[in-house]
Order: C-alpha cells, then sequence, then structure tokens
C-alpha cells in the first residue's frame, strides 16, 4: 500500500502527464469540495493544494478562497512557505513551482523531462566509474563490483525509457529552509535540490543510500537545524548539513513511513501505515512506539505541530490523533465524515483539515468532546 498522494498518480503518467505538464489550471467554482492535499502558511494567508493543479488561497482564515493563475494542470501534493512571499509547490510530472507573490500567482520551475534527464545522466556516469573500478579491483571485491554494475546498468535502461516516455513520478513534499535551500523528494528515491531559489535544481541521489529506489514521503526540520525524511519500507534519515548528507535511522518496522514531525523539545515523530506512530527524543537514534489508546488501526498520511505546540496527525477514515506530550502519546478521534486527510492547519484554536472531499472545519468544542 502506497501514501494516498502517491495512489492518485495513476492518473497523471505518460502522455497523461505530459499533456497535462503545460496545460494551465483550470477555475473551479467548488474551491472548498476539491480534493486539496496540503495547506500552509503564507505569513497570515492560507495556502492549499491539488488536484488537476488547484491552487487555492485565503485571507480570513479559511472562510472564502480564491484560485490562483498556475501554469501547469498536474495534481500537486505538497506546498512550501519558508517565507511570507516566497513559496514552492510540487507534484506529480515532476513539477516544482514557485510563487513570489504569497500565492497568488506561480512559475514552473521545473518538471519531470528534467529531472529524467539528469537521472540518465547520474546513471550513466556510475557505470563508467564503476566499469573502470572492475578494472583495478582485487579479487575479493569483484563480485559486489559486477553486482553494482548490473544493477546500474538496469537503472540506465530505466533511465532511457523514462526520458523516452516522458515524466511520471510524482514529489511527494518539498521543504525549504530559507527562500534559497530547498529539497524536494518523492517517488523512486527522487531527491532535487536547489541553492539559489530554484533557478537550478539538481539531483541529490549521491548523499543518500537508497539502492532499492523506495518512495521518500516526508521532510521535517528540527528548530536547531537537523533535517529528517521518511520514506517506503520503514525509511529514516537524519541531515545534519541541510541535506547534503543522509544518515539512515535504526528504526524496527518495514512499513512505510508516511510522514514525519519534529516537537517543540526536538523529539521526532514519524508515522504511517495501520495507526504506527514511533517517536526518538535522542534525534532518531533510537525508537519507542507512541501510546495511541483504542487505535483504530487506520493509516495516518499527514499531520503538523500546532502553534501552541500540540501535534495533530490526520488519516484515512476520518481519523485524526492529537498528543499534548511532544509525541509520547495520541488520543484518536473518528470525524463524522469519515472522509480521508492528508493535511490540517491551526485557525486559532479551531482545525481546518484538507483532504480527498475538500476541506473540513472542526470546532475547539468538536475537539475537546469526549
Amino acid at each position: 500500500m502506497q501514501r494516498l498522494l502517491l495512489l492518485l498518480c495513476l492518473c497523471s503518467v505518460g502522455a497523461y502527464s505530459a499533456d497535462y505538464a503545460s496545460l494551465p489550471a483550470l477555475p473551479s467554482g467548488l474551491i472548498q469540495e476539491a480534493r486539496l492535499l496540503d495547506m500552509e502558511r503564507a505569513g497570515e494567508r492560507l495556502v492549499a493544494v491539488g488536484e488537476r493543479g488547484l491552487i487555492a488561497y485565503s485571507d480570513d482564515e479559511g472562510a472564502s478562497w480564491k484560485q490562483a493563475r498556475v501554469p501547469s494542470s498536474e495534481t500537486l501534493t505538497a506546498v512550501s512557505f519558508p517565507t511570507a512571499e516566497h513559496g514552492w509547490a510540487v507534484g506529480h510530472g515532476g513539477v516544482i513551482l514557485h510563487s513570489g507573490d504569497a500565492g497568488s500567482s506561480w512559475q514552473l520551475q521545473f518538471d519531470g523531462n528534467d529531472a529524467n534527464r539528469q537521472k540518465l545522466d547520474y546513471v550513466t556516469d556510475m557505470v563508467m566509474t564503476l566499469e573502470q573500478a572492475l578494472e583495478q579491483a582485487p579479487a575479493e571485491t569483484v563480485a559486489d563490483l559486477e553486482y553494482e554494475l548490473e544493477e546500474a546498468q538496469f537503472a540506465v535502461e530505466d533511465a532511457e525509457l523514462a526520458v523516452a516516455t516522458g515524466p511520471a513520478d510524482p514529489f511527494l513534499d518539498v521543504w525549504f529552509a530559507n527562500a534559497e535551500q530547498g529539497l524536494a523528494v518523492g517517488a523512486y528515491g527522487m531527491i532535487y535540490s536547489t541553492d539559489n531559489g530554484g533557478l537550478q535544481w539538481r539531483l541529490a541521489m549521491a548523499g543518500i543510500e537508497n539502492l532499492e529506489g523506495y518512495h521518500y514521503y516526508s521532510l521535517a526540520a528540527s528548530d536547531t537545524g537537523q533535517l529528517y525524511l521518511s520514506g517506503e519500507a520503514g525509511l529514516l534519515y537524519r541531515s545534519d548539513d541541510g541535506g547534503e548528507v543522509w544518515q539512515r535511522l535504526p528504526l524496527d518496522y518495514d512499513g512505510s513511513l508516511f510522514g514525519v514531525l519534529v516537537a517543540v523539545d526536538g523529539t521526532v515523530v514519524t508515522f504511517g501505515l495501520r495507526g504506527n506512530i514511533f517517536y526518538s527524543t535522542d534525534s532518531g537514534n533510537s525508537w519507542s512506539e507512541a501510546a495511541l489508546p483504542d487505535a483504530p488501526g487506520l493509516s495516518f498520511y499527514g499531520g503538523k505541530r500546532l502553534p501552541d505546540g500540540k501535534l495533530v496527525l490526520v488519516g484515512t477514515g476520518g481519523v485524526m490523533a492529537s498528543s499534548s506530550d511532544q509525541g509520547l502519546s495520541f488520543v484518536a478521534d473518528i470525524q463524522s465524515s469519515r472522509s480521508t486527510f492528508s493535511s490540517v492547519e491551526a485557525i486559532g484554536d479551531d482545525l481546518l483539515l484538507g483532504g480527498v472531499d475538500g476541506l473540513v472545519h472542526i470546532t475547539a468544542a468538536r475537539r475537546q468532546r469526549p
């Protein structure tokens, strides 16, 4: 089972993706009922992104919404605003969009064609490097190098096919430290970085070990600058240098981890399939399972650290879970709509949830109901 956001890419592969990446998003008359997959604050403004290139913004705490001008109809899965004016959105077809006016309008910076070309160059260079290494390798390392070379040759064939058929793989998250430095991650080990506000994006696979090409789902940063990445098959990493080099973290779990958050005190929380939630109080060096009494076993797809420090997770079947103790334990609740949610944002003491059936406003009284 893959994350909701990845499953949605089934409708945007091959020729479909090539057609819709360059077509502007169509006007939507039902923004609040649309499939909105992520939300973020741009200063005081709310910005939400979703299906078919829809980006909407609200200046009255979600009471009303306006549609932004977007040059692509690809489904958008994540958005990040490191400043009130500058933001980035990513999604299917490998698209990366930038806004310099708080989300009112967007420009295409990068797409899956760029990603495919960079990947082909990278794996082609890898084959050449391994071939040279084999010529001088001692006998005891030949078998391992031959295996790596065979895998690299298969990767070249896959990359050549991707260049020929067009972009298909989606980005699933984006994170920016400031208006210059950012990362975008996604399916099959996609990881790209920029240090100039997206004027150039470069493949950043060299600093992370993921030979199987598992999906990357979520990025989160601590207040002290450590960066965390979660993914498929229990993947968890930490970077202490802004994403140049990643260390694999030792979590004994092989299910997909759809999200990662960092609490106010630095506790790292990761979550995913079947209601599994884990936390670490030592920067990811060791992990414990978070308490979730009466857990319904429903998957969590998204979450947020709220301004008051509480953590809130949302997911399939209307599940919502909140923590007031830095992620050590959670209290679960099921929303009456039974909809599937992937994003959450604080609206004063209330919550605004986004997902497959649009936006749902949860009042403070509803949140506190036993």
